[in-house]
Protein backbone atom coordinates (compact mmCIF):
# COMPACT_ATOMS: atom_id res chain seq x y z
CA UNK A 1 0.00 0.00 0.00
CA UNK A 2 1.31 3.45 -0.93
CA UNK A 3 1.99 5.61 2.14
CA UNK A 4 0.99 9.26 1.70
CA UNK A 5 2.93 11.77 3.72
CA UNK A 6 1.79 13.91 5.37
CA UNK A 7 -1.54 12.26 5.89
CA UNK A 8 -4.41 14.47 4.70
CA UNK A 9 -6.34 14.22 7.98
CA UNK A 10 -4.05 13.61 10.97
CA UNK A 11 -5.51 12.91 14.39
CA UNK A 12 -6.24 16.28 16.00
CA UNK A 13 -5.17 14.79 19.35
CA UNK A 14 -1.78 13.72 17.98
CA UNK A 15 0.83 15.68 19.97
CA UNK A 16 3.44 15.00 17.28
CA UNK A 17 1.51 17.07 14.70
CA UNK A 18 0.90 20.82 14.41
CA UNK A 19 -1.96 21.93 12.16
CA UNK A 20 -3.48 25.03 10.59
CA UNK A 21 -7.14 24.08 10.69
CA UNK A 22 -7.24 20.68 8.99
CA UNK A 23 -3.95 21.24 7.16
CA UNK A 24 -0.81 19.65 8.66
CA UNK A 25 1.95 22.23 9.13
CA UNK A 26 4.62 20.29 11.01
CA UNK A 27 5.32 16.85 12.37
CA UNK A 28 7.80 15.31 14.76
CA UNK A 29 8.91 11.93 13.44
CA UNK A 30 10.76 9.17 15.29
CA UNK A 31 11.95 5.78 14.04
CA UNK A 32 13.32 3.18 16.43
CA UNK A 33 13.58 0.16 14.12
CA UNK A 34 15.55 -0.50 10.95
CA UNK A 35 13.64 -0.91 7.69
CA UNK A 36 12.54 0.73 4.46
CA UNK A 37 9.44 2.74 3.61
CA UNK A 38 8.34 4.40 0.38
CA UNK A 39 6.24 7.53 0.76
CA UNK A 40 4.40 9.73 -1.72
CA UNK A 41 4.95 13.33 -0.64
CA UNK A 42 1.60 15.14 -0.78
CA UNK A 43 2.83 18.61 0.27
CA UNK A 44 6.08 20.50 -0.20
CA UNK A 45 8.23 19.38 2.72
CA UNK A 46 11.33 20.49 4.60
CA UNK A 47 13.18 17.92 6.72
CA UNK A 48 15.30 18.85 9.75
CA UNK A 49 17.09 15.84 11.26
CA UNK A 50 17.31 16.10 15.06
CA UNK A 51 19.13 12.87 15.95
CA UNK A 52 20.51 9.86 14.13
CA UNK A 53 20.47 9.52 10.36
CA UNK A 54 18.82 7.63 7.52
CA UNK A 55 19.39 7.10 3.82
CA UNK A 56 16.96 8.99 1.63
CA UNK A 57 16.62 7.71 -1.94
CA UNK A 58 15.26 10.46 -4.24
CA UNK A 59 15.15 10.68 -8.04
CA UNK A 60 17.89 8.08 -8.52
CA UNK A 61 20.07 9.84 -5.94
CA UNK A 62 20.84 8.80 -2.38
CA UNK A 63 21.38 11.31 0.41
CA UNK A 64 22.31 10.75 4.03
CA UNK A 65 19.71 12.67 5.99
CA UNK A 66 21.64 13.87 9.02
CA UNK A 67 21.71 16.82 11.40
CA UNK A 68 24.21 18.62 9.17
CA UNK A 69 21.75 19.22 6.31
CA UNK A 70 18.16 20.17 5.48
CA UNK A 71 16.22 18.58 2.64
CA UNK A 72 13.52 20.39 0.65
CA UNK A 73 11.09 18.16 -1.26
CA UNK A 74 8.49 19.23 -3.81
CA UNK A 75 5.03 17.73 -3.66
CA UNK A 76 4.61 14.69 -5.91
CA UNK A 77 7.98 13.07 -5.30
CA UNK A 78 8.42 9.46 -4.15
CA UNK A 79 10.89 9.08 -1.28
CA UNK A 80 12.35 5.77 -0.12
CA UNK A 81 13.49 6.14 3.49
CA UNK A 82 16.00 3.55 4.66
CA UNK A 83 16.35 3.45 8.44
CA UNK A 84 19.65 1.80 9.34
CA UNK A 85 20.73 0.28 12.69
CA UNK A 86 23.66 2.66 13.22
CA UNK A 87 21.38 5.66 12.58
CA UNK A 88 18.85 4.91 15.31
CA UNK A 89 17.22 6.50 17.19
CA UNK A 90 16.26 8.66 14.22
CA UNK A 91 14.26 11.82 14.99
CA UNK A 92 13.24 14.57 12.58
CA UNK A 93 11.16 17.73 12.36
CA UNK A 94 9.19 18.03 9.13
CA UNK A 95 7.50 21.23 7.99
CA UNK A 96 4.97 21.46 5.16
CA UNK A 97 4.31 24.30 2.70
CA UNK A 98 1.26 24.75 0.48
CA UNK A 99 1.37 26.42 -2.94
CA UNK A 100 -0.73 29.32 -1.64
CA UNK A 101 1.54 29.92 1.34
CA UNK A 102 4.65 30.05 -0.86
CA UNK A 103 2.97 32.33 -3.40
CA UNK A 104 1.76 34.79 -0.73
CA UNK A 105 5.22 34.83 0.85
CA UNK A 106 6.91 35.63 -2.47
CA UNK A 107 4.38 38.37 -3.22
CA UNK A 108 4.86 39.90 0.24
CA UNK A 109 8.63 40.05 -0.20
CA UNK A 110 8.51 41.15 -3.86
CA UNK A 111 10.07 37.94 -5.15
CA UNK A 112 7.55 37.25 -7.89
CA UNK A 113 8.65 36.29 -11.39
CA UNK A 114 7.09 35.91 -14.83
CA UNK A 115 9.68 33.36 -15.96
CA UNK A 116 9.73 30.63 -13.36
CA UNK A 117 12.99 28.63 -13.51
CA UNK A 118 12.92 24.87 -13.87
CA UNK A 119 14.35 23.26 -10.74
CA UNK A 120 14.87 19.75 -9.41
CA UNK A 121 12.20 18.20 -7.22
CA UNK A 122 14.50 18.27 -4.18
CA UNK A 123 17.22 20.48 -2.75
CA UNK A 124 19.79 19.67 -0.04
CA UNK A 125 20.91 22.65 2.04
CA UNK A 126 23.75 22.74 4.62
CA UNK A 127 22.57 23.68 8.10
CA UNK A 128 23.97 26.74 9.88
CA UNK A 129 23.76 28.30 13.33
CA UNK A 130 20.57 30.28 12.64
CA UNK A 131 18.76 27.35 11.04
CA UNK A 132 19.75 25.06 13.91
CA UNK A 133 18.50 27.70 16.35
CA UNK A 134 15.18 27.86 14.51
CA UNK A 135 14.87 24.07 14.64
CA UNK A 136 15.44 23.97 18.40
CA UNK A 137 12.98 26.79 19.09
CA UNK A 138 10.26 25.41 16.82
CA UNK A 139 10.26 22.05 18.63
CA UNK A 140 9.03 23.91 21.71
CA UNK A 141 5.61 24.48 20.12
CA UNK A 142 4.64 20.80 20.06
CA UNK A 143 2.09 19.97 22.75
CA UNK A 144 1.42 23.62 23.59
CA UNK A 145 -2.06 25.16 23.80
CA UNK A 146 -1.62 28.84 22.93
CA UNK A 147 -4.51 31.16 21.94
CA UNK A 148 -2.70 32.50 18.85
CA UNK A 149 -0.72 29.37 17.97
CA UNK A 150 -1.81 29.21 14.32
CA UNK A 151 -0.72 32.82 13.70
CA UNK A 152 2.58 32.20 15.47
CA UNK A 153 3.28 29.11 13.37
CA UNK A 154 2.59 30.94 10.13
CA UNK A 155 5.03 33.65 11.17
CA UNK A 156 7.59 30.99 12.07
CA UNK A 157 7.30 29.47 8.59
CA UNK A 158 7.91 32.89 7.08
CA UNK A 159 10.95 33.31 9.34
CA UNK A 160 12.30 29.96 8.15
CA UNK A 161 11.88 30.88 4.50
CA UNK A 162 13.69 34.20 5.08
CA UNK A 163 16.55 32.37 6.81
CA UNK A 164 16.84 29.99 3.87
CA UNK A 165 16.90 32.88 1.40
CA UNK A 166 19.56 34.67 3.45
CA UNK A 167 21.89 31.66 3.43
CA UNK A 168 24.68 30.74 0.98
CA UNK A 169 22.20 28.86 -1.24
CA UNK A 170 19.67 31.67 -1.24
CA UNK A 171 19.43 31.92 -5.03
CA UNK A 172 18.76 28.20 -5.35
CA UNK A 173 16.13 28.40 -2.62
CA UNK A 174 14.47 31.37 -4.33
CA UNK A 175 14.35 29.52 -7.65
CA UNK A 176 12.96 26.44 -5.86
CA UNK A 177 10.10 28.41 -4.28
CA UNK A 178 9.42 30.40 -7.47
CA UNK A 179 9.06 27.18 -9.45
CA UNK A 180 6.44 26.05 -6.92
CA UNK A 181 4.47 29.28 -6.94
CA UNK A 182 4.73 30.42 -10.55
CA UNK A 183 5.54 27.33 -12.59
CA UNK A 184 3.27 26.57 -15.54
CA UNK A 185 0.78 23.70 -15.26
CA UNK A 186 2.60 20.46 -16.04
CA UNK A 187 1.81 18.43 -19.13
CA UNK A 188 -1.07 16.06 -18.35
CA UNK A 189 0.44 13.18 -20.30
CA UNK A 190 3.67 13.44 -18.27
CA UNK A 191 1.81 13.50 -14.95
CA UNK A 192 -0.55 10.65 -15.78
CA UNK A 193 2.11 8.32 -17.21
CA UNK A 194 4.55 9.06 -14.37
CA UNK A 195 1.94 8.06 -11.78
CA UNK A 196 -0.10 5.59 -13.86
CA UNK A 197 0.49 2.58 -11.62
CA UNK A 198 0.27 4.42 -8.31
CA UNK A 199 -3.11 4.48 -6.51
CA UNK A 200 -3.57 8.24 -6.74
CA UNK A 201 -6.99 9.85 -6.91
CA UNK A 202 -8.03 12.23 -9.69
CA UNK A 203 -7.87 15.04 -7.15
CA UNK A 204 -4.23 14.20 -6.41
CA UNK A 205 -3.33 13.99 -10.11
CA UNK A 206 -5.03 17.33 -10.74
CA UNK A 207 -3.10 18.93 -7.89
CA UNK A 208 0.19 17.53 -9.19
CA UNK A 209 -0.52 18.97 -12.63
CA UNK A 210 -1.21 22.43 -11.20
CA UNK A 211 -4.91 22.37 -12.14
CA UNK A 212 -8.25 22.34 -10.43
CA UNK A 213 -10.10 19.03 -10.66
CA UNK A 214 -12.55 20.50 -13.20
CA UNK A 215 -9.71 21.85 -15.38
CA UNK A 216 -7.86 18.55 -15.17
CA UNK A 217 -10.92 16.58 -16.32
CA UNK A 218 -11.57 19.04 -19.16
CA UNK A 219 -7.97 19.06 -20.40
CA UNK A 220 -7.73 15.29 -20.08
CA UNK A 221 -10.90 14.77 -22.11
CA UNK A 222 -9.55 17.10 -24.80
CA UNK A 223 -6.19 15.31 -24.95
CA UNK A 224 -7.34 11.67 -24.76
CA UNK A 225 -10.96 11.88 -25.91
CA UNK A 226 -11.88 9.91 -22.79
CA UNK A 227 -12.81 10.50 -19.17
CA UNK A 228 -9.66 10.21 -17.01
CA UNK A 229 -10.85 7.44 -14.69
CA UNK A 230 -11.97 5.27 -17.61
CA UNK A 231 -8.71 5.75 -19.56
CA UNK A 232 -6.47 5.17 -16.53
CA UNK A 233 -8.31 1.99 -15.52
CA UNK A 234 -8.05 0.64 -19.07
CA UNK A 235 -4.27 1.16 -19.11
CA UNK A 236 -3.89 -0.47 -15.71
CA UNK A 237 -6.06 -3.44 -16.65
CA UNK A 238 -4.13 -4.07 -19.86
CA UNK A 239 -0.90 -4.07 -17.87
CA UNK A 240 -2.46 -6.38 -15.27
CA UNK A 241 -3.49 -8.81 -18.04
CA UNK A 242 0.11 -9.00 -19.28
CA UNK A 243 1.43 -9.61 -15.77
CA UNK A 244 -1.10 -12.37 -15.14
CA UNK A 245 -0.17 -14.10 -18.39
CA UNK A 246 3.58 -13.72 -18.22
CA UNK A 247 4.62 -13.46 -14.55
CA UNK A 248 4.26 -15.69 -11.55
CA UNK A 249 2.72 -12.98 -9.37
CA UNK A 250 -0.54 -13.68 -7.59
CA UNK A 251 -3.68 -11.61 -8.07
CA UNK A 252 -3.10 -9.37 -5.02
CA UNK A 253 0.48 -8.62 -6.11
CA UNK A 254 -0.67 -7.78 -9.65
CA UNK A 255 -3.46 -5.55 -8.34
CA UNK A 256 -1.04 -3.56 -6.16
CA UNK A 257 1.57 -3.28 -8.92
CA UNK A 258 -1.04 -1.85 -11.26
CA UNK A 259 -2.37 0.74 -8.82
CA UNK A 260 -5.36 -1.11 -7.36
CA UNK A 261 -5.22 -1.19 -3.55
CA UNK A 262 -8.57 -2.99 -3.35
CA UNK A 263 -8.23 -6.52 -4.77
CA UNK A 264 -12.00 -7.31 -4.86
CA UNK A 265 -12.59 -4.11 -6.88
CA UNK A 266 -9.74 -5.06 -9.22
CA UNK A 267 -11.22 -8.53 -9.78
CA UNK A 268 -14.66 -7.04 -10.45
CA UNK A 269 -13.59 -4.53 -13.11
CA UNK A 270 -11.12 -7.01 -14.64
CA UNK A 271 -13.97 -9.45 -15.25
CA UNK A 272 -16.15 -6.65 -16.65
CA UNK A 273 -13.46 -5.81 -19.23
CA UNK A 274 -12.16 -9.25 -20.19
CA UNK A 275 -15.09 -11.54 -19.35
CA UNK A 276 -12.99 -13.74 -17.04
CA UNK A 277 -11.58 -13.41 -13.54
CA UNK A 278 -7.85 -12.81 -13.10
CA UNK A 279 -7.32 -16.33 -11.75
CA UNK A 280 -9.17 -18.03 -14.60
CA UNK A 281 -7.17 -16.00 -17.13
CA UNK A 282 -4.02 -17.91 -16.20
CA UNK A 283 -5.48 -21.07 -17.75
CA UNK A 284 -6.10 -19.45 -21.15
CA UNK A 285 -3.66 -18.98 -24.00
CA UNK A 286 -2.84 -15.36 -24.85
CA UNK A 287 -3.91 -15.89 -28.47
CA UNK A 288 -7.43 -16.78 -27.40
CA UNK A 289 -7.87 -13.33 -25.88
CA UNK A 290 -6.29 -11.29 -28.67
Amino acid sequence: MLVRFPTSSPDKEDLDVLQLGNTPLARYRKATAAGKRTSFITEHTLIFVLHGHKFLHLEEQTHTATAGHLVLLKRGIYALSEFVPDGLNYEALLLFFTDDFVKKFLHTHQLTTTQSPATAAHLVIPANELLNGFKTQFMGYFGKQLPALESILQLKLQELMLLLLAGPQGQQVKAFFQSIAFGLPLDIDYIVRKHLFQPLSLEELAKLSGRSLASFKRDFQHQYNSAPKKWINEQRLEHARLLLLHSGKNVSEVALECGFENSPHFIKIFKQKFGVTPNSLRGKEPAALA
